[in-house]
Formats: structure tokens, sequence, C-alpha cells
């Protein structure tokens, strides 16, 4: 078994075809297929299930895809490390829209300072979109919203900060002196997309309640939903750094529902297998002295 081998396999699996490898790797059909067979019969097990002329990945071929890549990847940087030993490095960021927003571009400017030569790719997407990323080894490190249930990726917390919910300048909800949960059934609810980690923990918390909800707006856009609260179409709640200028501004009113005003931990997610050099130790440093320095938990 070789490297060759893995990194055959890899694109195998991405493409879920011999063909399509074939032309990406710029190798023959036959020596693609015999590479795969060689590789199942060293593990003894089937990477691939053959179906009308088709291959479908085995639960086998997802383990040892998450093996390859890093193998790949750490090979890759070990040649780059010791071959251009001056050269200007990569770390590749990925970071949640809150965190991309806020949080992000403050991080990124004080590892630029230290690094000045540094190449820094950064991603901003929900969180689901990062754990995958980070499963496939596309980025090095993410900073997410949430605790993933993933026993494959390490996490470090690095800051605070708490739900918020919202309502326009003269909604009724502003008159009750204590607000339940249920009292927001009779309200649209505005909510970030699915697969963000506030739609997973404000649905979880209904559930949690025992309560449904059927939210009137989903959207990735925090603005879209802020001036959707402004103009009295709905209430929504939003992480605090996203609606703070809005709630100074005096354009929203914050209501207090405790049900929902949940404190939350930033996590700084990676790879269990990630390779974590003096750089990456950097990062981490500079990510929790952030942390420290701008809390913002009321």
């Amino acid at each position: 078994m070789t490297l060759r081998h893995l990194e055959i396999f890899i694109k195998v699996y991405e493409f879920q075809s011999i063909t399509k490898a074939a032309q990406e790797l710029h190798i023959a059909q036959p020596s693609i297929s015999l590479a795969i067979k060689e590789l199942e019969k060293y593990y003894s097990v089937s990477f691939f299930d053959r179906m009308n002329r088709k291959i479908f990945p085995t639960a086998a071929a997802k383990r040892f895809y998450e093996y390859a890549v890093h193998i790949i990847s750490l090979y890759a940087e070990m040649e780059k490390g010791m071959k251009h030993w001056e050269a200007e490095g990569m770390i590749r960021i990925g970071s949640s829209m809150t965190i991309g927003h806020y949080v992000l571009p403050h991080i990124v400017q004080l590892l630029k300072e230290k690094y000045p030569n540094l190449n820094i790719k950064m991603f901003v997407y929900n969180s689901e979109t990062l754990e995958k990323l980070i499963i496939e080894n596309k980025i090095d490190f993410a900073l997410v919203e949430t605790h993933l249930q993933n026993d494959n990726i390490i996490q470090i917390p690095f800051m605070s900060d708490h739900l918020s919910t919202i309502v326009g300048l003269h909604h009724p909800l502003l008159s009750q002196k204590e607000i339940q949960l249920s009292d927001l059934h009779d309200y649209p609810f505005l909510m970030r997309e699915q697969g963000s980690s506030v739609y997973n923990l404000v649905n979880s918390i209904f559930i949690a309640h025992q309560q449904s909800i059927d939210f009137a707006m989903e959207s990735s856009s925090t603005q879209a939903i802020v001036k959707s609260v402004e103009a009295h179409l709905g209430i929504s709640t939003l992480p605090y750094l996203l609606v703070k200028d809005a709630i100074e501004e005096n354009r929203v009113q914050e209501i207090f529902v405790p049900e929902l005003n949940m404190k939350r931990s930033y996590h700084i997610i990676y790879h269990k297998n990630k390779y974590l050099s003096s750089l990456s130790k950097d990062f981490f440093e500079i990510c929790q002295n952030y942390g420290k320095e701008h809390e913002i938990i009321k």
C-alpha cells in the first residue's frame, strides 16, 4: 500500500466514479480499478459496492477516506515544510456566520501581525458545513458557536456570548412584565437558516419544552431578519453580537425570555489527527486571548 494508492482512493471516493478519477489523475481506468482492488485485498474489506455499472462507497470506505485525506495532507505539509523551509506558510480557517462577521477579522489581523507573510484563507459557512470541511480536511481549523457531537473533532472553548430575543419598538410583548416561551407562538418567528447553530439551538429549546414552532422566515441574512423585526413582521432570537448594534441604535428592543436567554461558548475545532505546528498553537492562543478581552456575556 502506497501514497499513490491513497491518492487514487480519495479521488474515486470523492467522484464515486472510476472514469472521473482516471480523468482527474490522468491514469488509465484499469490502473485505477487495480489500485482499488489491491487496497481492498490488503485490508480484507470492500470499499465500494458495484451495481448497475456504478459504484457506491461502503461504511468502511467512509472511515478509510477520513484517514486517507489526513495522511495525504500531512505528507504534503511535510514536503512543503522541508523543501521550502523559508517559504510562506498557509492556514485555512473556517468560521460560522456570526464569528465571521464580528470576530474572525480581528483574529486574522492579530495573526497577520505575528506572521506577516502568512497566507490565510477564510471560509464562512454554517456549523454543519464547517464540520464536514474539517472531517474532509478541506480547512485546518474552524471557529463555531456550538458544541459538536463528533468523536473525530477536538473542540476548545475560547469565547462566550448569549442569545438575544428582539422585537420591534412598539411590539405588544414589551408591555408584559414576564414573557413565557408559549407567548411567542402568537407572533411570526423569524430564524436563521437550517444547519446554523442558532436554528438548531432555538429549535431544540422549543422541543425540550414540548412545544413546536413553525418559523415564518428562514434566512442566512441576519440583516434581513433584523430589518424584518424593525418592520414589525415578526420576532427573532439571534446571537447578541448580531443584534447589539440594532439594540444600541434603538432600532429594535430586547426582551427577556428565560428559556431563550442561553449562554453559548464559541469553540475552535479541528480534526483529532491534525498535526499541530507552532503556528497552530499561536493561533489558539490568539483566539483565547481575544475571547478573554472581548467577553460579551451580560
